[in-house]
């Protein structure tokens, strides 16, 4: 790792420091203590923002001190009454320390999704959103028709949509989304069923196996359930969220002599939650325990994730990360750690920036370490 290169950069972010809390990542949500589905289309949150999320991310972004370099354009994500649009495009500048190689910096275009929504009428909508394209590997998308707007926000999706698993943090690097989920590329067809009355989520969905094809052909189906409880106090200056997931994964597959289809089976299921305090301060925490078989051994994974993120002045933030990987808890010696530590600044609505710099911990020690400086443009 290029330390100078990272101070520089890091300097760089902070100089363009001079704006509140703007999407509904996990942190926002715990800063909040709102759920998904006040702010985004999918009640699970994630891509398109509906109009409680714009609103509000266009009331609380914006600093005074950019609204000349910004102007006031009057913007509106609505093509005709039923029709909205939204986007969010992401680049990231990676400079990763390879063993025994020259180290990886490069330019990559992490994500370019557009999206559209047709609110057909008060409870139907039909979803829909184009990706990148990255050769060799499978178009990122999501297209649903959803029947939603319910009494005790009651829902029902079909079509091809992220399962909800955990915490749907954006980082698709983190090793529980990015091992256990198989992300950015997880969009998987089935349908979904929810209900989130008051301070209560559920929802569960049954989806074609993990890895397939567009075809999907695989007799056996994919389960995935989630529910969390989402409480406040004193105007929300703490609130606290806490839930649980499972999900079962039986699939065909080849065995390990080439000679016949098996089924073998991945199943998973880990507890989450996320602390905010004061408005400023957001604790987010996962632990995931993964169970995979086949004409192999049992193997029994461990994933841990968690996140500290502090609001030191409006639009600028301090972010911290731990994460674990034990690949087998049932070997010593083979788990991975990472320390992520970085600054994410919002300066106006539409743009952000975030640069962090993560420590990998293994045996045996190789240089492996990573920064990463990410721009998000949004609306």
């Amino acid at each position: 790792m290029n330390i100078s290169k990272f101070t520089v950069s890091l300097f760089i972010v902070s100089a363009l420091l001079v704006s509140d809390y703007a999407f509904t990542y996990p942190r926002f949500a715990a800063y909040t203590g709102d759920k998904c589905i006040d702010c985004h289309v999918n009640p699970t949150g994630g891509l398109m923002r509906n109009k409680g999320g714009y609103y509000y991310a266009k009331n609380n972004l914006s600093m005074e001190l950019f609204e000349k370099i910004a102007g006031k354009t009057q913007f509106s994500p609505k093509i005709s009454k039923g029709i909205t649009i939204g986007s969010d495009v992401r680049i990231a500048q990676v400079d990763n320390e390879v063993e025994g190689s020259t180290n990886f910096n490069s330019f990559l275009a992490m994500q370019g999704d557009l999206y559209v929504n047709a609110e057909i009428n008060k409870i139907l909508n039909v979803f829909a959103t184009s990706g990148i394209q990255i050769p060799n590997t499978e178009t990122e998308y999501e297209v649903y028709g959803m029947i939603s707007n319910l009494p005790a926000d009651l829902y029902f999706k079909v079509g091809r949509f992220k399962p909800n698993f955990g915490t749907r943090i954006v980082e698709h690097r983190a090793y529980q989304r990015k091992y256990l989920l198989n992300t950015p590329y997880d969009a998987n067809t089935g349908f979904e069923i929810g209900v989130s009355p008051d301070w209560f989520n559920f929802n569960m969905g049954i989806y074609n196996p993990q890895n397939l094809g567009f075809l999907g052909i695989d007799p056996h189906k994919m389960f995935i359930a989630s529910a969390d409880f989402n409480f406040g106090f004193s105007d929300n200056d703490f609130n606290v969220n806490v839930g649980g997931s499972f999900f079962n994964n039986p699939y065909n597959t080849v065995d390990t002599s080439f000679t016949s289809t098996i089924t073998a089976n991945k199943k998973a299921y880990g507890i989450f939650t996320r602390l905010g305090i004061m408005k400023r301060v957001a604790l987010l925490g996962e632990i995931d325990f993964e169970e995979s078989k086949s004409d192999i051994p049992l193997r029994r994974a461990l994933y841990g994730y968690g996140e500290l993120n502090v609001i030191i002045i409006k639009g600028f933030e301090f972010r911290g990360q731990y994460e674990i990987y034990n690949k087998n808890r049932d070997v010593s010696g083979d788990d991975i750690q990472r320390i992520s530590t970085g600054v994410a600044f919002f300066p106006f609505y539409g743009f952000e920036t975030e640069a962090m710099v993560r420590f990998v911990i293994e045996e045996p020690s190789i240089s492996n370490n990573e920064f990463q400086w990410n721009f998000h443009f949004y609306f």
